[in-house]
């Protein structure tokens, strides 16, 4: 084979990897940890790596719900304020009197049940996405904090509850929050690659109107992303709950930016059509070792918002070059299909 061939070869082969839209976020992965690594020595400790797994399940849990709406083409900025109202409806079921199961089920319940208000603002009122979740954000906060006066839900913390929170481990660094991290990765996984609504979700994403014509039930598709987001937020303000051991009326602040970064690192596209949970996975992974080289640097943790900020930038600009690149073999194979 000549020296032509190979190199030819080569490009192609990376070429290919450039245009997978995870292959930024596990690059960045890989770098992160071989620099980390390398600069601090108690960082690839088991129990570090413990560390930065429980630190990941809040990211990761609003992110699979946020991959899920961005490939239908939406977006949702109430996650992080749906997480904290969740939380307090929980607390306050225990706190009222209800077994430790139902007031969790109240949790996740109340958080299907704003994603639904979300799905319905959109499609029924014809809301844009941006609007409507945006309002759902100011509205979720606000009563949050009207419900608590600003004091917070204190008091609801069973034994029972610290394992489920992840406080006591008695696995090991293998908490419980990660027992349904990886359960909520797998079940996202089968919802979009074996079902009929996964499929939906994709054409929805890439072509609404395409997808209307071919009998897709696009309303119904997108009401069923923000259900599944809400359901995310409350399942991962029910953990909040446990680990903070308080619901406090700020509870999920700014953890929306962090799920969408999470899901535009991993792969998903804004302008929808693309994503899948394992990306979610490791755009996750990515925010949390960043946030966990921040805390063994020493350096300030008013620091994280702004590398969130540079990392979901830099995602979004590879992002933009993998589609380039994707236009440009798609232009190159047509113009070998013509000659």
């Amino acid at each position: 084979m000549s020296t032509s061939s190979v190199i030819g070869i080569s490009r192609t082969r990376w070429g290919k990897a450039l245009q997978n839209p995870s292959a930024g976020a596990l690059l960045l992965v890989a770098v992160l940890v071989i620099s980390m690594s390398i600069a601090f020595p108690t960082f690839p400790s088991a129990i570090n790596a413990g560390n930065v797994a429980n630190q990941m399940v809040f990211v990761l849990l609003l992110a699979l719900g946020m991959t899920v709406v961005l490939i239908t083409g939406g977006i949702d900025l109430s996650v992080g304020s749906i997480m904290g109202l969740s939380a307090g409806v929980g607390a306050y079921s225990i706190n009222s009197g209800a077994p430790l199961i139902l007031g969790l089920l109240a949790a996740v319940g109340a958080g299907a049940v704003l994603g639904l208000a979300n799905g319905l603002m959109i499609t029924r009122l014809g809301l844009p996405d941006f609007i409507a979740t945006l309002a759902m954000l100011g509205i979720a906060r606000g009563l949050l904090f009207l419900w608590t006066n600003g004091v917070p839900f204190i008091g609801y913390m069973l034994p029972e509850y610290y394992v489920i929170s992840g406080l006591e481990r008695p696995f090991g660094f293998i908490t419980v929050p990660i027992i349904i991290a990886a359960a909520a990765v797998l079940a996202i996984i089968f919802v979009l690659r074996k079902t009929s609504f996964g499929r939906h979700a994709y054409g929805v994403g890439s072509n609404p109107h395409a997808a209307l014509l071919s009998g897709v039930p696009v309303d119904r598709v997108k009401i069923t992303a923000y259900v599944i987001s809400g359901l995310m937020a409350g399942l991962t303000g029910m953990l909040m709950a446990g680990r903070t051991t308080t619901v406090a009326p700020t509870m999920g602040l700014g953890y929306e930016i962090a799920a969408i970064a999470a899901a535009i690192i991993g792969g998903a596209a804004l302008t929808g059509g693309r994503g899948h949970a394992l990306g979610a996975v490791l755009g996750a992974l990515v925010l949390s070792i960043t946030a966990n080289a921040i805390n063994i640097s020493g350096v300030s943790s008013t620091w994280q918002q702004v590398v969130t900020g540079s990392v979901l930038l830099l995602a979004v600009v590879f992002d933009r070059a993998s589609a380039l690149l994707r236009e440009r073999s798609i232009r190159s194979a047509g113009r070998l299909a013509v000659t």
